[in-house]
C-alpha cells in the first residue's frame, strides 16, 4: 500500500506536482485541496482524485493522508505547515520554506517533534546541468575558485503589475524577484560554495508600476575569504524569452551554462574546451526539474534515506536572501552574524 498524498494549492507549479505524483510507483491515492471551485472541476476532470476539498483541515484531520504537499503563496507555508505536523504529516513544501527566519526554526523544530519530515522543493539542484557544474568544482579541475556569476533575466511583469496578486509582495512573497527566482540561485551558490562571509546587495522596483511591489531587479554580492559570488534577477525583462545563465571561473579554467540552449554547457581547462554529454531539454528543464525533486522526495520518505536538499538548506538559502534585504535597505555591506531585518523591513505590512 502506497502513500495518500494531499495536494493543497494548485497553481503553475501545482500541476507539475500533480503529474509527478500521480505517476510515482508508491503513490497509491491523491487527494486535492483547492478553493476555487472551477479551478477543482477542471482538475477532476484530468485527474482521478481520492478526495477534493475546498477546506484543507479537512484533509489534514483525515488518518489516511500521509503526506501533505503544500503549493501555495509563501506567507501560508509556515502556518500550514505547523498545522500538517500537528496532524501527524509528513510535508512537502514549495520554496521558500518560509518569510522569516524565526518561522523556519519553528517548522524545523514542529517537524522533529512530530517525528515526521520537511522537504522543501528546491528543483534546481536536480537539473543534471547544475549537477555536472557542481561535479566540476568538486573535482578541483578548475583551480581555485574565484568568481561566479548566476543570473536570471525574464519577464514577470503581468501578475507583478497587478496590486491584487500576492506575487512580489514583502507580506506575501517576502520580497520581489529576489525572494523569489532569486531563491533558486542563491540555493545553488550556497550549495556550490557554502554560506558567504558577507553580502552587499542593491535592487528596485525600476519598471513594475504597483507601489505594494518589492524590488523587480536585483543584484547581491555573496562575499567569501578567497572568490566572490554575484547574483543578478530581474521580472522585467520582457523583450525576451526566459533567460537562465551561470559562469564560474578559476585559475585552470571556467564552466559556463544556458539553461535555454539545446547545447547547455560550456567547460574550459587550460583553454582547451572539454567535451560534455549531457541530457537536457530546453522547452521543459523546469517541468523535469520540479517533477525530478518530488520523485526524489516520495523516493526518499519511501525509503527513509536522506534528502538531497535538507530543511536547514532550505533556511541557509532564506538566511542569506534576508540578509541581502537588509543589506539594500542599510546601503551597507552586512556580515551573516547581524540581525536580519532592518527598520525599513519591520515596516512593511503583512499583506
Amino acid at each position: 500500500m502506497g502513500f495518500h498524498i494531499a495536494l493543497i494549492g494548485c497553481g503553475m507549479v501545482g500541476r507539475v506536482h500533480l503529474d509527478a505524483l500521480f505517476n510515482h510507483p508508491l503513490v497509491s491515492a491523491v487527494s486535492l485541496c483547492e478553493g476555487d471551485k472551477e479551478q477543482a472541476r477542471i482538475l477532476s476532470e484530468k485527474y482521478s482524485f481520492r478526495l477534493v476539498e475546498s477546506d484543507y483541515k479537512v484533509l489534514l484531520g483525515n488518518p489516511d493522508v500521509d503526506i501533505v504537499d503544500i503549493c501555495l503563496p509563501h506567507d501560508l507555508h509556515y502556518p500550514i505547515a505547523i498545522q500538517s505536523f500537528l496532524a501527524a504529516k509528513h510535508v512537502i513544501l514549495e520554496k521558500p520554506i518560509s518569510l522569516t527566519l524565526e518561522e523556519a526554526d519553528e517548522m524545523l523544530a514542529a517537524s522533529t517533534k512530530a517525528g515526521k519530515r520537511l522537504y522543501v522543493a528546491l528543483n534546481e539542484r536536480f537539473l543534471p546541468v547544475y549537477q555536472k557544474v557542481k561535479e566540476i568544482i568538486v573535482s578541483g579541475s578548475l583551480g581555485k575558485i574565484v568568481m561566479a556569476n548566476l543570473v536570471v533575466a525574464g519577464s514577470e511583469l503581468p501578475r507583478m503589475n497587478i496590486p491584487e496578486n500576492w506575487k512580489g509582495t514583502f507580506g506575501r512573497a517576502g520580497g520581489g524577484a529576489l525572494a523569489d527566482s532569486g531563491t533558486h540561485i542563491v540555493d545553488l551558490a550556497v550549495d556550490w560554495f557554502g554560506m558567504p562571509e558577507a553580502v552587499q546587495c542593491t535592487m528596485g522596483r525600476f519598471v513594475v508600476d504597483a507601489v505594494n511591489k518589492a524590488d523587480d531587479t536585483a543584484s547581491l554580492i555573496m562575499q567569501y575569504p578567497d572568490k566572490i559570488v554575484n547574483i543578478h534577477v530581474t521580472y522585467a525583462s520582457s523583450g525576451q524569452k526566459w533567460s537562465e545563465t551561470r559562469s564560474v571561473w578559476g585559475e585552470k579554467g571556467s564552466v559556463h551554462t544556458v539553461i535555454e540552449s539545446a547545447d547547455p554547457i560550456s567547460y574550459i581547462v587550460n583553454q582547451q574546451k572539454i567535451p560534455i554529454n549531457l541530457k537536457h531539454s530546453p522547452e521543459t528543464w523546469w517541468e523535469d526539474s520540479v517533477k525530478t525533486g518530488i520523485n526524489h522526495a516520495v523516493d526518499c520518505l519511501g525509503s527513509g534515506s536522506s534528502f538531497t536538499v535538507t530543511p536547514t538548506d532550505a533556511r541557509n538559502t532564506l538566511q542569506v536572501i534576508k540578509y541581502a534585504y537588509t543589506a539594500a535597505a542599510l546601503k551597507r555591506q552586512v556580515k551573516m552574524y547581524e540581525p536580519e531585518l532592518s527598520p525599513l523591513l519591520k515596516s512593511e505590512a503583512r499583506v
